[in-house]
């Protein structure tokens, strides 16, 4: 990147005076490489903290939280007893930071906090019994809307559901083969493998025949206006002779 070369088309103001100040302190750093640590230490923290300042222009400091997820609270709210104080405080905070989220995103609050209890119920059962192998926050993730709310923020924001990852190896693709079925069925349009390869070859057979047919009759064609145009040729020059 040219950064020294002033009023270059395209240049970002700010980006140029991070590369600037990178290079700044690369130059310090290599004349200062036979100094004691300590001495170079110093010589560097104002141009690193410089750099911070100038860094943090183009690119904000990202939060040191993590950010709240509403699905994690739902597991959270279930598992709880229904009607205790822990319950209660839970759902109120949940309603306090996602309530006005999920109402603008055209969604029910009271009918997500039912739904979530009924998947998870539900899962936990099927993993129980050995129905499914689906995890809890998995069933969730595809039953419920995945909001966040990022550290400061006032407004929780929807985001894409997670992207779920096979625990099972995959199955091997065995390769196809024919089979000497000749069955028909017509309603469905399901043909067995002979039967499909047989017909496909007498109506490649009759087509070629077809063509076949075709070329030898344009070609018997092409024959008769050669020699009509000969006759016609000849015939205009006996005229002409005669008129001589």
């Amino acid at each position: 990147m040219d950064f020294k070369t002033p009023n270059l088309p395209g240049a970002n103001a700010f980006f140029n005076a991070v590369a600037s100040k990178i290079e700044s302190i690369d130059i310090t750093a290599i004349a200062n490489k036979e100094t004691d640590a300590a001495e170079v230490i110093s010589a560097l923290k104002t141009n690193l903290e410089d750099l911070k300042a100038k860094t943090n222009l183009v690119m904000p400091t990202l939060p040191t939280l993590p950010s709240l997820n509403l699905q994690a609270e739902l597991t959270a709210l279930t598992g709880l007893t229904a009607g205790g104080n822990q319950y209660i405080s839970k759902l109120s905070s949940i309603s306090n930071n996602f309530g006005s989220g999920l109402t603008a995103g055209g969604f029910s609050l009271d009918s997500i906090v039912s739904e979530a209890s009924t998947t998870l119920a539900s899962a936990a059962t099927a993993l129980s019994n050995g129905t499914s192998s689906v995890s809890l926050s998995s069933a969730l993730s595809a039953k419920l809307p995945n909001f966040e709310l990022p550290p400061g923020a006032t407004e929780a924001i929807e985001k894409a559901k997670a992207s779920l990852l096979a625990d099972l190896p995959s199955l091997k693709e065995l390769a196809h083969s024919f089979s000497e079925s000749i069955t028909a069925e017509e309603p469905k349009g399901l043909y067995g493998d002979k039967l499909a390869r047989e017909t496909q070859a007498s109506n490649l057979s009759s087509l070629m025949s077809n063509l076949e047919s075709a070329g030898k009759a344009f070609g018997a064609k092409a024959r008769r206006l050669e020699e009509k145009l000969k006759q016609t040729n000849s015939e205009s020059r006996v005229v002409d002779q005669m008129d001589a």
